[in-house]
């Protein structure tokens, strides 16, 4: 039986204060201007766990107040952080170096939790761990970073509030996920459904949190010691042309081609909850369900057939690879099993992503406030030269576009015979560079 989180600590975390965040981070802005998070004089700015060890002996006490700030402003850090990892995942995959991409997926899946976390009010560090209650005063709770991380999350995806996330952030043409949901007839609850993505999304925290032969396996042990099936390179180029085809950012949300498929995905699992059937095994009802929905969302007609199709599954029957590889949970010695964990890394990011626009949103805090930050890391990064940043974060999506066209078109023109990896690698180094830069995402994904 796995450990849960014990009952003094889940009440810790039912305290967690979003507001309190969102007020840390509003007084973050006067260093923004200074071209920093947090000030010069903030406890915690180097040495964090050190000083919270420090802090938390007998006779020492924490500087609530810098802590606060801190945590703020290490949630939209820790976001872009996980894409960057996620990247390096995409990177080894690409050199079929399946052990390395298990090991960054892996780290890129902690990310994610914690920066959402973090936005909501919950911070893992080393042993202590805290929740921000209000802008001078936080509570505390312990236990293993890696295991802790899961059990925090686990329990708050149980939360109403992590459903309203979900509900307002999931946005399909510009329409939250919460509003097609109340305006589908069988009026189910976005509450278990989004608990179950979740749980879903964050399963590698778990496994690896409760196995560490399996952690160990994935970032200790000797690579070639066993040998194992690798992908093939229509498998591994179809696979990273996928994930960026599903993070192409729209006029209406950074992120509306992945939200329509987990539209369809949210109202199929709705009308099995409240039909107690699946759509497939009552297609007529799911149809007039569905019907009665568009007609309330959608008003021109041509549309309202268009989504009929989609979300029937007339159209575009199958799901993305990465939403059915999320789903999976092969054994390490599986060719696809590093896949399947750089699905979830990539679905958890998106929810911490949003949560971390949400955050910027709500303080008012624009592109321009925080561009010490991100155009000193893109150019870093080799997104761009010096001072040559685009003007339109969404414009970082053309080099990834042309990258997928280019390794597509090769896939579709190219003889199977004459396919193969090292040809892949020689003459499209550049698109799979491009492809492995997943700070592009977090860019456009935190809508800067």
């Amino acid at each position: 039986m796995r450990n849960k989180l014990p009952k003094a600590a889940k009440a810790t975390l039912r305290k967690a204060s979003r507001e309190a965040v969102e007020e840390s981070f509003s007084f973050l802005k006067r260093h923004f201007k200074h071209s920093r998070w947090v000030g010069t004089s903030n406890r915690y700015r180097r040495n964090t766990t050190g000083r919270i060890y420090a802090d938390t002996r007998p006779g020492r006490s924490l500087n609530y107040l810098h802590l606060t700030q801190y945590i703020a402003a290490s949630a939209p850090l820790h976001c872009a952080d996980g894409w960057s990892l996620l990247g390096r995942a995409i990177d080894c995959h690409a050199r079929r170096d399946h052990d390395a991409a298990r090991h960054f997926a892996y780290y890129a899946e902690l990310r994610a939790a914690v920066s959402l976390l973090a936005a909501e009010g919950i911070a893992i560090f080393n042993t202590n761990h805290f929740v921000v209650e209000k802008l001078k005063q936080c509570g505390k709770f312990g236990g293993r970073t890696h295991q802790v991380t899961w059990q925090a999350l686990e329990y708050w995806a149980e939360l109403k509030r992590s459903s309203d996330l979900l509900g307002a952030s999931i946005r399909v043409n510009g329409i939250a996920l919460e509003e097609w949901i109340q305006s589908f007839p069988p009026n189910g609850s976005l509450r278990a459904i989004g608990s179950r993505w979740l749980r879903t999304w964050g399963l590698d925290l778990r496994l690896f949190s409760e196995d560490h032969d399996i952690r160990n396996e994935a970032s200790y042990r000797p690579t070639k010691l066993n040998e194992r099936l690798a992908l093939t390179v229509e498998d591994s180029s179809d696979f990273m042309c996928a994930l960026w085809s599903l993070c192409e950012p729209s006029a209406h949300a950074p992120f509306n081609s992945l939200d329509r498929h987990l539209l369809r995905l949210a109202l199929e699992e709705t009308f099995l909850g409240v039909r107690g059937t699946t759509a497939a095994a009552n297609a007529p009802q799911f149809k007039s369900d569905v019907t009665a929905m568009l007609s309330h969302i959608v008003s021109d007609s041509t549309a309202q057939r268009e989504w009929l199709n989609f979300l029937t599954r007339a159209a575009e029957p199958r799901d993305p690879v990465i939403l059915s590889e999320a789903r999976q949970t092969d054994s390490i010695d599986s060719p696809r099993q590093h896949l399947q964990m750089i699905s979830r890394a990539a679905l958890l990011l998106r929810v911490a992503t949003a949560a971390n626009s949400r955050l910027l949103q709500e303080t008012h805090v624009s592109g321009a406030d925080v561009k010490f930050w991100w155009s000193v890391m893109g150019e870093e990064r080799g997104l761009w030269k010096k001072a040559k940043q685009p003007i339109d974060l969404n414009d970082l999506w053309a080099d990834a576009e042309a990258a997928v066209k280019s390794i597509t078109d090769w896939r579709t023109k190219t003889a199977a015979a004459d396919r193969n990896f090292v040809q892949w690698r020689q003459e499209h180094s550049q698109d799979i560079s491009v492809l492995g830069s997943c700070e592009r995402i977090a860019l456009w994904g935190l809508e800067l």
